[in-house]
């Protein structure tokens, strides 16, 4: 295993030697279309729900990027016709990461209430697989990890060409942006439609300042206590989500 990773590294190094400095993107914006699955937000006591409400559900985002941070959020229409709105089990979130103070902030957004949550870049080990791809016209390599935390599945494919630790939401640390993620088999994906090399100042990447400071455990908690609340609302009784 370890030969296979070195050649696998070795490999990797090389193709990356061979991108010239001048086909690399470190300013611009990447269009991710993203996709979830909303039957698997919802718990077992809510069939009835499921039978109400398409399966799936496509939302466009946005990742603005620069040498020094990155902003991932709605995406906006350049033509001025707004954000698109669309159903959601799950909170509205602007996701910042600072590249140079190694910061990153959330800003979510559950019924009309805002928190912030910011916390330390949290690197993680990545398996890279050798496997690449061609996805919106950049090279990309395959790579995986677990989540400790809830054993979440998370795969992403990177690209080079874009020499910056970026990515949509959290999922980023590897050596070039991430075009693409699919979590837990499908229940989530996010793959990049469109990528625009444009300057990006860094009033266009500052991190979000609205809203309640909380720490990842206490936003989880009170989302807890707001599905509790709906579940109670539709008649789902007290189970509680998979």
């Amino acid at each position: 295993m370890s030969r296979l990773f070195s050649f696998l590294t070795i490999g990797f190094i090389l193709h990356l030697a061979s991108i010239s400095i001048e086909a690399q993107i470190t300013e611009g914006i990447i269009v991710y279309d993203v996709k979830i699955n909303l039957h698997s937000m919802l718990p077992e006591d809510m069939e009835a729900m499921k039978a109400s409400i398409p399966e799936f559900q496509s939302q466009k985002k946005e990742l603005l990027f620069n040498r020094n941070a990155s902003l991932f959020r709605d995406y906006e229409d350049p033509g001025g016709s707004g954000r698109g709105r669309w159903f959601t089990m799950g909170a509205r979130e602007i996701h910042h990461q600072n590249l140079s103070e190694q910061t990153y902030t959330v800003q979510r957004a559950i019924l009309n209430d805002d928190y912030l949550i910011e916390e330390e870049v949290e690197w993680h080990s990545w398996n890279l697989t050798g496997r690449s791809e061609m996805i919106a016209g950049k090279f990309c390599q395959l790579a995986y990890r677990m989540d400790e935390k809830d054993s979440t599945m998370i795969e992403v494919w990177f690209t080079p060409e874009i020499p910056l630790a970026i990515g949509p939401d959290n999922f980023f640390g590897l050596p070039g942006a991430v075009l693409m993620a699919v979590i837990n088999y499908n229940e989530r994906i996010y793959i990049a439609t469109e990528i625009l090399s444009e300057s990006v100042p860094d009033s266009r990447v500052q991190a979000p300042s609205r809203g309640k400071k909380v720490t990842s455990e206490e936003f989880d908690e009170v989302q807890e206590e707001m599905m509790e609340q709906f579940r109670s609302r539709m008649g789902g009784g007290q189970g509680r989500r998979r």
